[in-house]
């Protein structure tokens, strides 16, 4: 029998049990988060076989770090499974902030798939660039950042000499946005300083249209390839912009054109099977631009468009990929589906209110009238999500744009304000 041992129930909202071929002969073991675990809706917990739920890893640090595990905890979850396993085993994580962790677990247990060799140039921004730099991929220029020593004037003039101004600064292994600062003047550098301490790189600013590029991989070879095209960039999603992105049309010429960037910069990173998910710019110049890229899916919201929109239980393939596991062929009508996350501003929540779109739309709220938020610092603290969808692709490109100017909630100034 087969034992897939799960890190963290990132992207498994998406996973259809329903399709797995003989799933007498295969057990689901998840090791999680008690802090996640909270979050994880009980209908969709239901195809586990085994759950076992370990202390939080970082417990204080917000939503971000909340699928984060004990480690020693995590250790002795998968300790047990291997001991009572009767068949292989295999690990498996979708999580960005797990990644690493279970690469350091398969290497330290003996199992199958990436090491942490495998995932850094995956994690580190700055080894990422490294390498795509040395194999011609166009990157933004870039350095890792030294907390300042006395003068914040020289050293963002040394910085601005280097990649120009403004420029980011972001966090070399974080994901949803969180931590980005766009820098363009020496006090707002000195303001970030004092908030950020190391483990920061400083990159060009790119001004262009963001896209993403969704790919599942084996040996080197591209066996899915679809592109999104963001509404805005992330830095507006942090100014209050409603954060949408549209599976372009498999026969748009943007499609090859960026999945050939993207197959050249994953060779350039060594390239492990199963999904992975690249951000690049596309410039006024026509020219293609690097942002970065993660082995793991996009976020669940953009992946349950995905599999709507191209009919692909894209977490089966994955694991078909990674793990042996065959599953049937996902069989529901597809038709032409986008995501958007509807970030938060700081305020009472006062109305929500639905946008008015022509295409179908599906609304799931994080927040209510009268509760009190902060606002948006990363992608992983939203409003809520909206799930569009038309047969019609153009009715549906049309609506994507409406959402640039779409208000979701109305707020109130806090009582104490």
């Amino acid at each position: 029998m087969k034992t897939l041992v799960i890190l963290s129930f990132r992207a498994l909202g998406a996973f259809r049990p329903d399709l797995v071929r003989e799933r007498d002969q295969v057990r689901f073991e998840l090791i999680i988060s008690e802090a996640e675990w909270a979050t994880v809706a009980p209908e969709t917990r239901t195809w586990l076989d085994r759950v076992q739920v370990v202390p939080c890893g970082a417990p204080d640090g917000g939503a971000l770090l909340t699928s984060a595990v004990e480690p020693d905890a995590a250790r002795a979850a998968l300790r047990t499974v291997l001991a009572e396993a009767d068949g292989p085993v295999t690990l498996h994580c979708f999580d960005e902030l797990s990644m690493e962790f279970a690469a350091e677990l398969r290497a330290e247990f003996g199992l199958p798939g990436p090491r942490p060799a495998d995932i850094v140039p995956f994690r580190d921004k700055c080894v990422m660039k490294d390498r795509l730099v040395a194999a011609g991929v166009r990157v933004p220029r870039f350095g890792r950042y030294r907390p300042i020593d006395g003068d914040p004037g020289r050293a963002f003039a040394t910085i601005a000499d280097q990649v120009g101004a403004p420029f980011i600064l972001k966090p070399v292994d974080a994901a949803g946005s969180h931590g980005v600062y766009l820098i363009g003047t020496a006090e707002e550098l000195a303001a970030a300083d004092a908030l950020i301490g190391s483990g920061y790189e400083y990159e060009e600013f790119v001004a262009g249209t963001m896209y993403s590029v969704n790919l599942l991989s084996h040996d080197s070879q591209v066996i899915f390839g679809g592109v999104t095209e963001y509404l805005v960039n992330t830095l507006d999603v942090r100014r209050g912009k409603v954060n949408a992105d549209i599976n372009l049309a498999d026969d748009d010429p943007r499609v090859e054109r960026m999945v050939a960037f993207a197959a050249t910069a994953m060779a350039a990173l060594g390239w492990p099977d199963g999904a992975s998910h690249l951000e690049l710019f596309h410039t006024s110049d026509d020219e293609l631009v690097f942002l970065e890229v993660g082995a793991r899916f996009k976020g669940l919201a953009g992946l349950a468009a995905m599999q709507r929109n191209y009919g692909i239980a894209f977490v089966n393939a994955a694991l078909q990929i990674e793990a042996g596991l065959e599953s049937d062929a996902y069989l529901e009508e597809q038709v032409y589906c986008f995501d958007a996350v509807m970030p938060l501003r700081s305020g009472v929540v006062e109305t929500l209110h639905r946008p008015e779109l022509n295409s179908d739309v599906d609304v799931t709220w994080k927040v209510r009238p009268g509760e009190v938020v902060e606002e948006t610092d990363s992608l992983f603290t939203a409003g809520g999500t909206l799930l569009v969808s038309n047969k019609d692709y153009q009715v549906l490109y049309d609506d994507f744009y409406r959402l640039a100017d779409y208000q979701p909630i109305s707020y109130r100034m806090k009582d104490s304000e």
